[in-house]
């Protein structure tokens, strides 16, 4: 999900709205896995309704009478059955309760269907979700980060991903869109139905749908070894041209990623974008919606095109376990805006863009980047997930230095116990000092885990002076870290040390509150500049010499 950087400053001061039904933040320790939800749909949209029929097929992990499923209290619930025969259920609280006719045992699978209608009043807005009628011609969805539940039952959490398979019906003159393949087109009079297949795992909060009168601009994308895939943007048909050069440069962003990563984790489907009104943009596996604002055929939105593309890597491919982890996807895909501006343009962009990010207002984002505790939207959402996410893996890399960092971000992508599955912040923390061969605890503490309220980054104070020596000149710098009261950082930085047209370099390990440095220089020093850089977010500021 992408949110204007204006916008993600705005969160840090607005009030948090909680879950509507905490009980449902159990979803993850239910007693079966989804293995998949078939789902059809019918949508009316001049009256904002839709009638739905969800198979669920789920593997029991330990014997039970009863299985629940997150379900909005939207939902009307008609009918549930196991096979021919009808079960009896309790729907309230966004709870599902439905009772099995016998205990099935655990590790055997059941297969449920849920006869269902419901009525939507999502309204477009960041802090919602569900089907979105914005028109008699226009509808879409979005699920992040519990708002599957409002348009079909299912068990509403990110660790338990399932196979999926959409039915749209919609009025003949739309056409509707979803994750993964298309496998049937059916007419029937005035209305269609589109059928989708998501061979891979998905999350429910990846799962969507959009249907409007679109025109469908083709592309093609090319992988490593050479297989084909079709690139499909449903736009309005007013925003045709614009969007065939928006979308012009996906092809190159996916070539990319596929090439610093991994290939592209569903070539066997497709990807594209749908356009959705209201404030939809979403990274929803293979068909990324996005808004008409940022279709202006002047590439002026690249980096939003580049931050959905991404999170087909982060966030879809390998998801976060937890909403408390949620970093892992938006985190990571904000800094590969940074990466792919580095790739395409030049180190400077990318250098420029990570310096937009670190701003230079201290405690704009202090707090904690992972929180398991509060699960409140603006709280998941808000700018630390984002941008100071961003900054821990531009930081990260001035660590463990360029071949390690990507070595340890391809590693965590491609292994097999996360991808097309979930992975948990310490599993990226063991991933990453399993290859930078020592513990990194110190560094994932203070930026990922420290809980301040008003402090986000070090400040630090430095003097240097210089003696001649037999072989040349001895540097002294004094460095102190007036922030260490408040919190105490130990980071590793460079000074450079220049000597006219030359300079030297070294490496320092600061992680006390004052701290002396010396080095021996060949020529008389003339200025001596710390974290030339820009690796660690700081606050620093020279102090005369006494």
């Amino acid at each position: 999900m992408k949110y204007p950087l204006v916008f993600l400053l705005a969160c840090l001061s607005l009030p948090v709205l909680a879950l509507a039904n905490p009980d449902s933040l159990n979803a993850s320790a239910r007693n079966y896995d989804a293995k998949k939800y078939d789902l059809a749909l019918s949508l009316n949209l001049k009256d904002k309704t839709f009638d739905g029929i969800m198979i669920a097929t789920l593997a029991m992990k330990q014997p039970g009478l009863e299985i629940v499923l997150d379900a909005a209290e939207s939902l009307t619930i008609d009918s549930v059955r196991f096979g021919s025969q009808k079960l009896t259920f309790e729907h309230a609280r966004q709870l599902l309760s439905v009772h099995l006719p016998r205990e099935v045992a655990g590790h055997d699978s059941v297969t449920v269907t849920v006869y269902y209608n419901g009525i939507s009043k999502f309204s477009g807005e960041y802090d919602s979700g569900g089907i979105f009628f914005s028109s008699d011609e226009h509808a879409a969805t979005i699920g992040e980060p519990y708002f599957a539940r409002t348009w079909f039952p299912c068990n509403d959490t990110p660790s338990d991903k399932a196979l999926a398979s959409m039915h749209i019906t919609v009025d003949s003159k739309l056409t509707a869109v979803s994750n993964g393949a298309l496998t049937n087109t059916k007419r029937d009079g005035e209305k269609t139905t589109y059928s989708w297949e998501s061979r891979y795992p998905i999350a429910t909060y990846l799962i969507s749908f959009a249907a409007a009168p679109y025109k469908v601009i083709s592309d093609s994308y090319t992988g490593l070894h050479g297989e084909t895939m079709n690139l499909s943007y449903y736009v309005f048909p007013d925003d045709s041209e614009k969007a065939a050069k928006d979308f012009a440069g996906t092809s190159k962003i996916l070539s990319f990623f596929a090439q610093k990563f991994c290939e592209y984790p569903f070539i066997t489907e497709k990807f594209g974008y749908a356009e959705a009104e209201g404030e939809l943009t979403m990274e929803n596996q293979t068909v990324c919606t996005i808004e008409p604002r940022f279709i202006t055929g002047k590439k002026d939105y690249e980096s939003t095109i580049v931050h959905e593309t991404a999170h087909q890597w982060w966030g879809d491919l390998v998801t976060p376990t937890h909403w408390g982890d949620i970093w892992l996807s938006e985190g990571f895909a904000t800094y590969a805006e940074a990466l792919y501006r580095e790739s395409a343009y030049s180190p400077d962009s990318y250098r420029r863009y990570v310096a937009w990010l670190m701003g230079d207002g201290q405690g704009r984002l202090a707090g904690p980047v992972v929180n398991y505790q509060d699960t409140a939207f603006w709280s998941l959402f808000s700018s630390r997930v984002y941008i100071k996410g961003a900054v821990v893996l531009h930081m990260l890399r001035g660590v463990a230095g360029d071949s390690t960092f990507f070595t340890l971000m391809r590693n965590f992508l491609n292994d097999e116990r996360f991808r097309y599955g979930n992975a948990t912040t310490a599993d990226f923390i063991q991933t990453a000092e399993r290859e930078y061969g020592g513990s990194l605890n110190w560094f994932f503490d203070e930026w990922l885990f420290a809980s301040t309220d008003s402090l986000d980054r070090p400040e630090y104070t430095y003097s240097w002076s210089s003696k001649p020596t037999e072989s040349g000149f001895r540097v002294q710098l004094d460095l102190t870290q007036i922030s260490a009261p408040r919190q105490l950082f130990r980071m590793p930085m460079n000074v450079s040390v220049s000597m006219g047209e030359s300079e030297q370099r070294f490496r320092i390990d600061d992680s006390l509150a004052t701290q002396s440095f010396t080095f021996e220089v060949r020529d008389q020093p003339t200025s001596v500049e710390i974290d030339k850089e820009n690796y660690v977010m700081k606050i620093i500021r020279r102090k005369e010499d006494n």
